[in-house]
């Protein structure tokens, strides 16, 4: 009892060396920690820089005065990502650190029309064309369309954006995407500006 009691030695050093494993655990956990979130957080940083950057080229667009076309290309990172675009949101999804998803929603302030497979056209030269041929005149200036025409178009729009709502299109982001202002004049005098998207690939 006597030997125990005088042996503190032993006792001390091993609370030592406990405590050092837990304080160098702690550290290496904060670290850890530390990397993985920030890994993270820049990740959806970078993915909400490209969803702002897209929104903001189809506000840009919008508000040119004229018909033009401007080519959008996604980033090329080193890690994968998807891009889904409808004709309210663009959604751009990544795997975190640890697989779990990273999600960034852009609430798109214009509704852009995207083609889809079931169009019978893609570009603006081909919308005109399209019209052509269902109703006899190209929707320019020169030669509008009927306003009975007008109506089936912007029904034919509304009917893109209820499927595009339960499926989004989904873009190649090793390509680009164009977005195409449109103008369709109907009804002789009226004119309509259609914001297209698409790829061509």
């Amino acid at each position: 009892m006597l030997r125990c009691s005088n042996d503190t030695n032993s006792v001390m050093g091993l609370t030592l060396t406990q405590i050092g494993l837990l304080l160098a655990s702690g550290i290496l956990l904060t670290v850890v920690f530390s990397f993985v979130f920030s890994n993270d957080w820049q990740r959806t940083a970078e993915l909400q820089a490209q969803a702002s950057s897209f929104s903001n080229l189809l506000g840009d667009i919008d508000n040119s005065f004229f018909e033009q076309t401007t080519r959008f290309q996604f980033s090329h990172t080193d890690y994968a990502y998807s891009v889904k675009i409808s004709t309210e949101y663009i959604v751009i999804t990544s795997k975190g650190f640890w697989d779990g998803d990273l999600i960034v929603t852009k609430n798109l302030l214009l509704r852009p029309w995207p083609c889809i497979p079931q169009q019978n056209w893609t570009t603006g030269e081909d919308l005109h064309n399209y019209l052509n041929r269902t109703c006899g005149h190209r929707g320019t200036e020169n030669d509008s369309i009927p306003a009975e025409n007008f109506t089936q178009l912007c029904q034919e729009q509304n009917n893109t954006t209820s499927y595009l709502a339960l499926h989004p299109l989904e873009i190649l982001i090793k390509e680009p995407v164009f977005t195409e202002k449109v103008t369709i004049f109907y009804d002789q005098t009226k004119r309509h500006d259609f914001l297209l998207l698409y790829q061509l690939s």
